[in-house]
């Protein structure tokens, strides 16, 4: 992946504190959302000797390579926050991270309620062909689908990145204009630069349109504590421990499940201040 991203800052420093405390060597390479680069980066590892490989894929294909280098090398292979289509337990040992699709369902549930069923909603999407980007999408749309009166009105991908989500935001209100009450954003960057883009267009974050997103920043918490942002649905990337617990149980010989499941929690106006310290 890349170390641009709040998110993937966190979850790096977060493996690395981890590794540290322990006593294990992590090396960590940048693919710059790259499968190509990412896949030089694997065999490098491969040739460097190590004794397990994390990977986190960009987008949900392609990632066979990947996969087939490590069982040649037999060396085994965890997916770290995002899935591939390869078969987990089988083609690599496990998966580690959130249910996306839970996260997409929390998000319309949430949005269902607090605009008894009425919205005409924009989305903001992370990176296309993303596990998190499907998973986040698909489950909303279905869910929503169950409330006559709510449906996306206007949409953009805007690759997880607050300038980015600034930017689609801003061309959504000029080719579509300001008929749309609720955002939803695939994470809480994006809902920040949408933000930007609602107020410099004279909108009323939080009073005219309702925003809700997905991670569990502190940016996301100032939002939800300001009334711009009314919800953000966990998808932490505090994993080091539960990564490193993986290892050691997989070394034991203990039988490692092909799916470990974060689960997430909903992080609005009731509770922001509270938990603002468990923020990334």
């Amino acid at each position: 992946m890349n170390h641009i991203n709040p998110w993937r800052v966190a979850e790096t420093n977060d493996l690395k504190r981890v590794a540290q405390a322990r006593g294990y060597t992590l090396l960590v390479l940048d693919a710059d959302s790259s499968i190509e680069k990412q896949t030089k980066d694997v065999q490098a590892l491969i040739e460097a000797g190590a004794d397990y490989i994390v990977c986190t894929p960009y987008t949900y294909e392609g990632y066979g390579e990947i996969a087939q280098m490590c069982k040649d090398a037999q060396i085994p292979l965890i997916l770290l926050d995002r899935e591939t289509s390869g078969v987990p337990g089988v083609d690599y040992l496990t998966f580690i991270g959130s249910d996306f699709r839970a996260e997409g369902v929390m998000a319309a549930e949430y949005l269902a309620r607090i605009t008894n069923g009425k919205a005409k909603i924009v989305e903001i999407h992370g990176n296309i062909g993303a596990s998190c980007t499907t998973g986040r999408s698909e489950a909303f749309s279905e869910t929503i689908a169950r409330e006559p009166e709510m449906e996306i009105v206007a949409f953009g991908y805007a690759d997880y990145e607050r300038i980015a989500g600034q930017k689609v935001m801003e061309e959504i209100i000029l080719s579509y204009g300001t008929d749309f009450n609720a955002v939803y954003a695939h994470n809480d960057d994006m809902a920040v630069g949408a933000i930007q883009a609602l107020k410099s267009a004279g909108m009323k974050p939080g009073l005219d349109v309702v925003l809700v997103s997905v991670d569990g920043s502190k940016d996301g918490f100032r939002s939800i504590i300001a009334g711009e942002l009314a919800a953000s649905v966990e998808c932490t990337p505090k994993l080091g421990t539960i990564l490193f617990d993986t290892i050691e149980s997989h070394q034991r010989s203990e039988n490692i499940p092909s799916r470990i499941i974060i689960e997430d929690r909903l992080f609005d106006a009731s509770n922001a201040e509270e938990l603002f310290h468990e923020g990334f």
